[in-house]
């Protein structure tokens, strides 16, 4: 209860409150400097920030009536819960009237793709996060790897190369296509980007029984698992990568399986640079690696390489307006200004590494 005692503001004091998931004094530092900004330039204008209020927590608030003007959810995939709920309000009155906005001319195309629930707009985006491919220059160059892979085929051979068993144990994994296992519960997601499948069909239905990209992919999985790790036994192979799974390190600290060097390669978000180079999140001191390695694109199946290769799946932490706020006006004011703010753009992406969804934030000043 104690994490959900804001009240939503009232037009009267114009009181803005924003809960935010993140804890990190530098990342509450900054969104503080821009909370500051935002009074300065809307006198009259008070803009709260609550850190650490994850979205069970604010989605909770919310349908209780006691959550905040504005929140964030963690990751795009996520609005559905507060889109999909009405748990945030529809935005296209607001972005469409007199002191709106042009979406096209102020956020990435990709972005655009995340903020909006059958049709109507109930979001804006903050920063982006990409996903691509991680691996360990040392254990590559040891093993006689030039580049990352770019196909499955690549893909495979380089994971034979790196895989390490020994009477019957893994030691040392190469990849593992495996749902659960790193934080890998987004194994689907990169499965079906890799085969270019399709979620869903032109009338909006389920594609895994009609895309035949998708049967591709699960067997692909499924002869990976069969023939690095169980020499051509899917049984075997899966109970060692079990047994090998069961001995993994904590995954969010600095034992994780990669900064060891037990995992080789591991497909994930840009951010995670930040824990491979500094097990403590520290982008800041990263001069001494804490593993070398390096990213990439996600290998693709060898016959859309051409095409597919390089592109990449692209996201958003988006935020709202809660359903519940008196104050609809300075509420849309504060997120705008929020999610248009340069030098909140560039600071956090220079952080993290990934490009702004900020279309400002990515031109060079003169």
């Amino acid at each position: 209860t104690g994490l959900i005692s804001a009240n939503v503001a009232s037009a009267a004091d114009r009181t803005i409150t924003m809960w935010v998931p993140n804890t990190r004094a530098w990342q509450l530092n900054q969104f503080n400097q821009a909370a500051a900004r935002i009074e300065a330039k809307h006198p009259g204008l008070n803009v709260q920030i609550v850190g650490g209020q994850d979205m069970e927590v604010t989605l909770a608030a919310i349908n209780a009536g006691n959550g905040p003007d504005i929140s964030m959810a963690n990751g795009v995939g996520n609005v559905g819960w507060f889109c999909g709920t009405g748990a945030w309000k529809g935005l296209n009155k607001y972005v469409n009237g007199a002191t709106g906005m042009n979406l096209e001319k102020t956020y990435s195309a990709a972005a655009l793709n995340g903020i909006k629930s059958k049709g109507k707009t109930c979001a804006l985006p903050f920063s982006s996060e990409i996903f691509g491919f991680f691996y360990n220059k040392d254990l590559f160059k040891d093993a006689g790897i030039k580049r990352a892979p770019e196909t499955l085929s690549e893909l495979k051979s380089a994971s034979k190369k790196l895989t390490d068993i020994r009477n019957g144990k893994i030691i040392t994994a190469g990849y593992l296509p495996w749902t659960g296992y790193m934080d890998n519960d987004m194994e689907a997601i990169f499965l079906g980007f890799q085969f270019g499948a399709e979620w869903f069909t032109a009338k909006n239905k389920s594609a895994f029984a009609s895309d035949p990209a998708w049967e591709k992919a699960f067997k692909w999985q499924r002869n990976f698992i069969a023939d690095v790790y169980g020499g051509g036994n899917f049984a075997k192979g899966s109970q060692r990568v079990q047994a090998f799974i069961a001995q993994a390190g904590a995954w969010w600290a600095s034992d994780n399986d990669f900064n060891t060097g037990r995992l080789a390669m591991v497909a994930h978000a840009d951010w995670l640079g930040s824990l491979f180079c500094n097990p403590d999140w520290d982008p800041f001191n990263c001069d001494n690696p804490d593993v070398n390695f390096a990213a990439a694109p996600l290998p693709v199946e060898d016959s859309i390489h051409d095409t597919q290769y390089g592109a990449g799946m692209v996201g958003t932490n988006p935020m709202g307006i809660s359903r519940g706020t008196d104050n609809m006006r300075d509420a849309f004011t504060v997120l705008k200004e929020f999610t248009m703010d340069k030098k909140l753009a560039i600071n956090w992406a220079n952080t993290y590494g990934d490009p702004s969804h900020l279309l400002a934030a990515r031109q060079v000043d003169s």
